[in-house]
């Protein structure tokens, strides 16, 4: 029993370590450890590292995500067990320096990188907006809110039959065209000349983009742009060809701002995160001095 113990402690050690490490990557990336004083406001410096502070509110963090994971209340044991992490932890994130791993590990600057990102985002998304800022950005991007129109789309569809030349089925479509051109029910012309599609357009209103997987781009602006009730030319392709017939159009319609006031909500937060990225951006481009090597695409 006391051995079963005892290597229970082994691997709830070896599993704090864990946690302590992991926590100790996410605080170095997000600039946990300040250069505060001991005598700052609040006391907020629980250690130094070589000249570099430990804040004392990485510990707290740190100390409150392993009383999270246990079961029994904390002790001073685990509370030493927190902080000597975040020392071990200072110690090699100075000894990566030292080594020059933020300068030549990829996933390391990577992971810098993406840090600084959320922090900007975060702190810009963070910023509450008031009704005002809100109404202003819907009425600014109204198409933004507006949900696509539909296509109410048929088609005719010539294929090349059994036996036929290529003459023969061009022949037939551009019959159809003339037919449809003078009058004829589209229904009377597809079963007199046309051939089953092999991808057969549900015969309703659509978005278009859900169009242009039965049409493709070109056939779906093609039908967007007929007026109602009306066919399109013959368009020829080389498995054949289509006629199609602009049955209705419907617009999208903007909903009103108090139906959708949450999406315009989250729209504008993640708009000013980016706006906010962009200009912390443009900044540390206007700040640095940057050289480019002759021959570089970026001038």
């Amino acid at each position: 029993m006391p051995e079963e113990q005892g290597d229970a402690r082994d691997r709830r050690g070896a599993l704090l370590l864990g946690v302590g490490a992991l926590i100790g990557i996410g605080l170095a990336a997000s600039g946990a450890f300040s250069t505060a004083d001991f005598n700052a406001v609040g006391g907020n410096v629980i250690a130094r590292v070589n000249g570099r502070a430990v804040a004392a509110e990485s510990y707290a963090l740190a100390r409150d995500r392993l009383a999270l994971d246990k079961r029994n209340p904390m002790t001073d044991a685990d509370r030493e067990h927190v902080l000597r992490r975040l020392v071990e932890e200072e110690l090699l994130i100075q000894r990566g320096e030292a080594i020059g791993l933020v300068e030549s590990e990829p996933s390391i600057r990577k992971a810098i990188a993406a840090a600084m990102i959320q922090a900007i985002v975060a702190e810009s998304e963070s910023q509450q907006p008031d009704r005002g800022e809100l109404l202003a950005f819907y009425e600014e991007n109204r198409g933004y809110f507006t949900p696509p129109g539909t296509l109410h789309v048929r088609q005719l569809r010539i294929r090349k039959r059994a036996g036929e030349e290529a003459a023969d089925w061009r022949a037939r479509g551009r019959e159809a065209a003339s037919a449809l051109a003078a009058g004829e029910h589209f229904e009377s012309v597809g079963e007199r000349l046309g051939d089953a599609p092999l991808l057969v357009i549900p015969d309703a209103p659509l978005p278009s983009q859900k169009l242009r997987q039965y049409l493709g781009p070109s056939l779906t602006r093609l039908a967007a742009g007929l007026p109602t009730g009306s066919t399109s030319a013959f368009v020829e392709a080389e498995d054949g060809g289509r006629i199609l017939l602009l049955v209705a159009a419907t617009e999208g319609t903007t909903p009103a701002f108090e139906a959708i006031s949450n999406q315009v909500e989250v729209a504008h937060r993640r708009f000013a995160g980016d706006q906010a990225l962009r200009e912390v951006l443009e900044s540390l481009w206007h700040d640095a001095a940057i050289e480019f090597a002759p021959g570089a695409p970026l001038h």
